[in-house]
């Protein structure tokens, strides 16, 4: 599966609920002019009611053991995701990791595709929430639960990164209207 995949899959999976969560995909931090620094985190999670305190999680996905082990040893990497977050996550495909690897500021999302019998084993494994969408063949199981962090309220920069994918996002895919039908009196 590739990143994009996985992504989907955490998305239908935990935030279902359009009207709680902003889900933003590849966005973009920071303006990268000249030397200001411009990275782009995998998935970030807003949940937009204040009785949850504003709830932010972010995820980055790992599709290869070699490209986790090299995010490893380069931490600041996440440096932005955990400034911004309460809570930070790898999504992988299921065993590519051993739990205990996952830096203890971090946890662990798997996700993926399988059969009912394949999702019996995988299962057992899940630390947490675990969701399995029978029709899809797809699974997405909090393995490791990132620990919740408080975080200082994002920047007017971040703020307007998320604004400027939102834009950006309704641009290229504007919202499909419903038909509309002429009543009858």
């Amino acid at each position: 599966m590739d990143a994009d995949a996985l992504i989907a899959i955490v998305e239908r999976a935990l935030y279902a609920a359009p009207n709680e969560w902003l889900f933003l995909r590849e966005l973009r931090v920071g303006i990268g002019i000249r030397r200001a620094s411009l990275q782009r985190l995998d998935a970030f999670a807003l949940n937009t009611y204040p009785h949850t305190g504003m709830r932010r999680v972010c995820y980055e996905v790992k599709i290869s053991r070699a490209d986790f082990l090299s995010e490893l040893k380069h931490p600041l990497k996440r440096r932005i995701g955990l400034r911004y977050a309460n809570e930070f996550y790898f999504v992988m495909p299921a065993d590519l990791v051993e739990p205990a690897e996952i830096p203890p500021e971090c946890g662990l999302v798997e996700a993926g595709t399988a059969t009912p019998d394949e999702w019996r084993v995988i299962q057992p494994r899940q630390a947490g929430f675990f969701h399995y969408d029978a029709d899809a063949g797809t699974y997405c199981v909090i393995t490791v639960p990132a620990p919740w962090r408080d975080t200082p309220a994002p920047t007017w920069q971040f703020a307007a990164a998320m604004m400027r994918h939102q834009k950006r996002e309704l641009e290229d895919r504007p919202p499909v209207l419903a038909p509309q039908q002429k009543l009858e009196f």
